[in-house]
This record gives C-alpha cells, structure tokens and sequence, in this order.
C-alpha cells in the first residue's frame, strides 16, 4: 500500500449506471473505482413511461452500498474522510412517513406512481403546462430564476401527477425527494437538502423560498402546504456536511466513525469542479446521456432559455447558470442500434472496436455534409424550453449514406450547445472558456472536433475518464474539512491536463453555413410547433 493518510470518496448516479471512485485527497489520484449497472430486477411495472419502466427507490440505495462496500480496499478502510454522492436530475423518490420508500409498502411495489420517477420522465408535461399558465397569469417572481418556464422534469408536475391520479398513494407522501438527496439521507439519517436541487428543479431561492400560496392553492386546494411539508429540510450548499456516516454502516465496512458526507449533488454539478470552471465567463459541458452545461457569472440575473439560475447553486461565491439538451448519448445510441445497419456492426465486431468508431472513421470532410439535422428526440431542454418539440432532419437524398447522417447528429449535439451559448452571450452572459468531460468525450473525438468547429470556440476536454465522481469526491473533501473553498480543492486534486480541440480555421465558411442551415431548421420547427403549418421564419 502506498502511504496515504486521507482518501474520499464520490460516487456519481448516472442513468444507466453508477461509479464510484477512492481518491488521495492530497493530490486527486483515484486510487480505485468501480461501476455498477442498476439491478432493475423487481416486477415490471405497467410502461407509463415512453423511456422505460420505473426503477424502486431500493434498485439505487442497494446500488449505493454495493459500491461503498467495494470501491475501499482493505488496507484503505481506516483513511476514508469524506463522502459525497452525485445523480441524476430531478429523479423523484417519494417516501412515507416511517422512512421507507413508498414502492416498499405492502400492495404498492408495482404501483408506477409509487416508484422513482427519472430526469427523463416526461409524462407529466399536462401538469407543466397547467403551472406555467396559472404562474405566468399570476406573474410569479420564480419565473425570472427558471428560464420563463416549468419544466415536465421536475419536482411540481412530478407531484402534482401523483396527487391526480393516485390519490391514495399521494396521501401517504411524507417527503419528496430528489435521488442525490434520498441517497445522502440513507447515509446519515440527517434531512437534508441540496440547494442545488431545490432552486434548478423546485422551484425555491434563497430570496425567494418557495412559490406563493396564491399559486400553489391555486393549483390544487391545499397544495401550498403540502408542498413545503414534502420539501422541507434544512438546505445546505455545495462542499458543506450534510451529516456523518451512520454508525451502522461505518461498522458494517470496518470505517472510521464520524465520516462527514457533503450534501448531495446533481450529476451535472461536480464536474465543473473538476475542471476547475467555476470563474465567471467559464462553461462546462458534461456529455454524456443527455447534456449538462453550466455558466458560472458574476452576479445574479435573470434569463430566458435557460433550466435555472441560482447563487451559490453550484459552488459558493458564484451564480450557477443550468443549462443543457436532453439528447446526446441516448440519440446517437439509439442511431447505432436501429438506423446503422448489420454492416457496421460486423465491421465493429471483427475489429473489436465501436460501431461509433467505424462510422467517425468513414467520414472524411465533415464540412461538407448536406443532412441537417435537430437534436430534440427528447424534446428541446434550453433555446426553447419545449420537451413537445420534435427532432428532424433535412437534406436527404438518394446517396445520403449512413455516416453521412451519424456526422449530422453530431453536429446537431455541437449546434445545440451553441444555441444555448448564443442566447447567452445575446442576455449579456460572459461566454469565456469552453471546457468538457463525460464519457462522451473521450470515446469520440470528432464530436469534440465538431464542438470546436460549429462553436468556432477552443473546447477543452479534460483527460479523465472520471469526471463527475471525481468532482464529488473533491466535495467530500471540502466537506471533510480537508480544503476550505473550490479553488484550493481545485488546485489540489483538480485535472489540470486537458486535450485542446481547436477550431478547424482553413474551413471556417463552410462550418458557419452549416450552423447557419442548422439554427434555420431550429426556428422552423419551432414555427411549425408554435403556428402549425406556417413556415415562415428568419434564418
């Protein structure tokens, strides 16, 4: 064993799976990680959900000790000193009065409402619409801090589909949880919860609180009250201690008692501390299943097109802007594995490499692609904010070969960040340093190329293979006590190697005519979505 006196621990809640990671809180090494994908073995229940079945609630909290159990070596037991836990966001965990989750009643295991509900979830859009007409009428001061709009992914419309449709499951809520919290909570029994997840996806600030009660009972009778009952919890910022390890569980892994854990994270959150964006002007992409992008700014200000904007939301001392798209990874996996034929994946299978590989290597002048394409397979997250809006693709012919449309959901990733940025810059939102890390980034390099390129920005990729859990583990350290603030914790165990892409000059014309082209399919969908047929819309 090498000498090392204090390690911490991440642990980063994906969609598909969760990673945890042992790190030398003097340096950032990760010593070990791990990874697990979700058990999902229980029942099926009914597909209300377009995506997929609901998870239980005990899918991730098992999840959670599984990897704490295995991502400590023995001989590393007695030097863990933090905890943090980052995931998906909002990812919904009702539970009961008793603490279990509501899916653990008896009768209730295969009942859909009772379980948890994904980021992804989109089925209560009706609800959505409802609060925001109702808020806009009212003119609610929280819509200046949610982008102008309520978005289906989040805690109210969750809720409020509940409470419609399964009334005697929703009166059994006692607390309404987002999962990062829920997990943090399981750790040290201390309620708790993270500012993050209350002002991006609750509709609270600081200076705010909650929304009023004229809209909430104006919603539904009564609902002002339940709404702070479920939410309720002291509210504690990035980097601070949520609680200490329970005893039980520093018993069960032969770890020291009184291990703090930091208040829970959303996934999209921890990264930028691992890249060290957290200056004014800096975005961080996270691409992975879907997009994450944060803006950090000098004050607090408030913008249109965007999931939210909060100060302190992400680390303290700044304003967190939350943005992002709701199709990457899942968009050009579902590509591969239904549009991209049998021949690519042979290809991909004798070669033992991916079928995204074998068609990157096929693309030879990316600028000269004639299929435009928009990423909303899951709806438009940011620029607009419409989870209705549907993706396209223009410019097909009889030659248009398979990679030829791979190359144009790529560059409607890159195109989409660039809209959300463009907004930005137009609302007087420094745009500086453009950084990026997530799977994604590493696994394929033109993606990273074209980001440069249709953004006409240098874009940063940060040489890890863990960058969110990593980011929570420089959190646990904060929180430990270990580092006092973000920047001290950054220079300490933060990467500071990065692979630069670098805009492609010598082509620059035709990459702008290409987002062009793009941004002009954008506003004609939205006109198509907003008017029906009229086509009529600026370039």
């Amino acid at each position: 064993m090498r000498t090392v006196s204090k390690t911490v621990i991440g642990v980063d809640f994906g969609t598909q799976s969760a990673r945890a990671v042992l790190v030398n809180a003097e340096n950032g090494e990760i010593i070990y990680s791990c990874r697990k994908e979700y058990p999902y073995n229980s029942t099926p229940v009914p597909a209300i959900d377009c995506a997929e079945n609901l998870p239980c609630a005990t899918d991730y909290e098992m999840t959670l000790y599984e990897l704490l159990r295995n991502v400590i070596p023995d001989e590393y037991r007695k030097t863990v000193a933090g905890i943090c836990v980052d995931a998906t966001s909002l990812t919904m965990v009702l539970l009961a009065e008793d603490g279990r989750a509501l899916s653990e009643l008896d009768g209730w295991s295969e009942a859909a409402h009772a379980r948890v509900k994904l980021w992804k979830y989109h089925r209560a859009q009706e609800k959505a619409d409802e609060a925001l007409n109702l808020a806009s009428n009212l003119q609610e001061p929280f819509l200046g801090r949610t982008g102008g709009s309520i978005s289906c992914e989040w805690m109210l419309p969750k809720l409020l589909e509940v409470r419609d449709e399964a009334p005697e499951i929703y009166s059994k809520i006692d607390l309404a949880m987002d999962l990062c919290e829920f997990l943090t909570f399981r750790l040290t029994g201390q309620l708790v919860r993270s500012i993050g997840s209350l002002s991006y996806k609750c509709l609270w600030a600081e200076d705010l609180n909650f929304p009023e009660r004229t809209f909430l009972n104006g919603l539904r009778a009564g609902f002002y009250e339940e709404y702070c009952h479920f939410l309720r919890g002291d509210v504690r910022k990035p980097g601070e201690c949520a609680g200490m390890l329970r005893s039980e569980l520093t018993k069960r892994w032969g770890l020291p008692e009184q291990i703090p854990v930091a208040t829970g994270m959303l996934d999209g959150h921890t990264s930028l501390a691992t890249m060290g964006a957290f200056e004014p002007g800096d975005a961080a992409l996270i691409v992975g299943t879907s997009n994450v992008c944060t803006v950090q700014d000098r004050k607090l200000q408030e913008l249109k097109d965007v999931c939210g904007v909060a100060q302190d939301g992400m680390v303290t001392g700044s304003c967190g802007i939350d943005t992002g798209q709701s199709s990457t990874g899942n968009m050009l996996g579902w590509f591969v594995e239904h549009m991209a034929g049998w021949q690519i994946h042979r290809e991909a299978e004798e070669r033992k490499i991916s079928p995204h590989q074998v068609l990157a290597e096929r693309i030879q002048k990316p600028w000269e692609n004639k299929v435009i394409a928009v990423d909303w397979w899951s709806g438009s997250r940011n620029a607009p904010c419409d989870l209705t809006l549907r993706g396209s693709m223009s410019g097909l012919e009889m030659d248009t070969k398979t990679e030829d449309i791979y190359l144009a959901l790529l560059q409607a990733i890159a195109c989409g960040t660039g809209t959300i940025l463009e907004s930005l810059s137009g609302q007087g939102v420094e745009i500086r340093r453009v950084l990026a890390t997530g799977g994604i980034t590493e696994k394929n390099p033109l993606l990273m190329q074209e980001y440069a390129n249709l953004l006409r920005r240098d874009v940063l990729v940060a040489k890890t293979a863990e960058g969110p859990a990593l980011g929570a583990a420089m959190f646990a350290a904060m929180a430990a006590g270990i580092y006092t603030n973000i920047q001290e914790t950054y220079d300490h165990m933060g990467i500071h190697d990065f692979t630069a892409y670098k805009p492609d000059e010598i082509h620059r014309a035709a990459y702008e005519e290409l987002y062009r082209k793009n941004k002009h399919l954008r506003n004609m969908l939205r006109g198509v979505s907003a008017e029906g047929l009229n086509l009529e819309v600026n370039s």
